[in-house]
């Protein structure tokens, strides 16, 4: 089931794999954060899954953004808005990320400061840890398949075997 599973994802192309890693990095982005969000759960802080989102949505278009154009740049020229958002890139995501860190300082509360900056470090490291693998796995991809197919087939035989 696995195998048959790997190889209709592997036959929908370099898109679906894409589209495989993401839901596969914003699974494990959510769990990190639920581990974070559990141990402060009491303290009822406000905006911390929002902020945990929207950063993690604002490091993907940073880091995906401009690979993604030297792969699917004939795709994007045939869309109206998507060029200015090619030649302004790096000034959004700096604007991105300019919003979320005024939003969080807009959502400090006074008695809990130690706890939400816990919390934004704990955003930036599992942003960090996940989105920068996601990014250099499907940077990897583009290099050639095989490099993700033979890590992810072993990965699969091995558990099939263990059972």
């Amino acid at each position: 089931l696995m195998i048959g599973g790997f190889c209709l994802i592997i036959y929908g192309g370099p898109l679906a794999l894409m589209i495989t890693v993401f839901l596969v990095q914003v699974k494990c982005f959510a769990e990190i954060i639920n581990i974070g969000y559990a141990v402060y759960k009491m303290d009822n802080l406000p905006w911390f899954r929002s902020l945990s989102w929207y950063f993690l949505v604002a490091s993907n278009y940073f880091f995906y953004g401009e690979s993604l154009v030297e792969q699917f740049g004939v795709l994007i020229n045939n869309v109206d808005f998507l060029p200015f958002l090619v030649r302004y890139h790096r000034l959004i995501s700096f604007s991105m990320y300019i919003i979320g860190f005024v939003w969080f300082v807009l959502s400090l509360v006074k008695k809990y400061y130690l706890r939400q900056f816990s919390l934004f470090a704990w955003t930036h490291v599992a942003l960090l840890c996940v989105v920068t693998q996601s990014y250099l796995i499907i940077q990897n991809m583009f290099q050639g398949l095989i490099w993700l197919i033979m890590p992810v087939m072993m990965v699969i035989i091995n558990d099939i075997m263990a059972y």
